[in-house]
Formats: C-alpha cells, sequence, structure tokens
C-alpha cells in the first residue's frame, strides 16, 4: 500500500522552500549590488577601499560602511565581541 502524503505538512515545505529561496536571492541580490558598487568605486575613481570594514585599532572599534554614496562610522563593539566568540568557539587562529 502507497504512502499519501500528508497535505498539510506538503504545505509547510512548499512555504519553506519559498521563503529559503525569496532570501536567498535578495540575499545575492544585495551582494551583486554591493561587488558592483565597489568594482565601480575601483575603476572610475582608483579607490580600493573595502566596502565594509572593522577597524579594532580605534576605541570603541568602528564599522566604517563605504557604499553607494555613503561613508558612515558605527560603533561596532558588539560586532567585535560576536566574531571574537566565533573565533573562541571554533578554536580558530588569530592573526
Amino acid at each position: 500500500m502507497a504512502k499519501r502524503k500528508d497535505p498539510q505538512r506538503r504545505q509547510e515545505r512548499r512555504v519553506f522552500w519559498f521563503s529559503f529561496s525569496l532570501s536567498f536571492f535578495v540575499f545575492l541580490t544585495a551582494a551583486g549590488l554591493l561587488i558592483v558598487d565597489y568594482q565601480g568605486r575601483k575603476l572610475s575613481f582608483g579607490d580600493s577601499t573595502p566596502p565594509v570594514s572593522l577597524d579594532r585599532q580605534a576605541d570603541p572599534p568602528k564599522l566604517r560602511v563605504k557604499a553607494f554614496g555613503i561613508e558612515e562610522s558605527f560603533d561596532g563593539t558588539r560586532i567585535d565581541d560576536a566574531l571574537d566568540f566565533l573565533w573562541d568557539f571554533g578554536c580558530l587562529p588569530r592573526r
């Protein structure tokens, strides 16, 4: 006797894969826009600074964003702490 698939479970899978693929394509589009912005600045103006960088030398650490004509600095303490946690959790060597 063949198994019948539960329609509720099938609907849940369909919703999951739809939302996953939509999120993935939005992420790819945003990454593509950042890459195009960076390469355009590099070719047009010779500016090869990365679009997003974390300056750990400053106190507190600064997250610098330079993309789409925006140049801003934000407090990067929480990001720095999260990266430290990931490095410690993964037992990864630091520079």
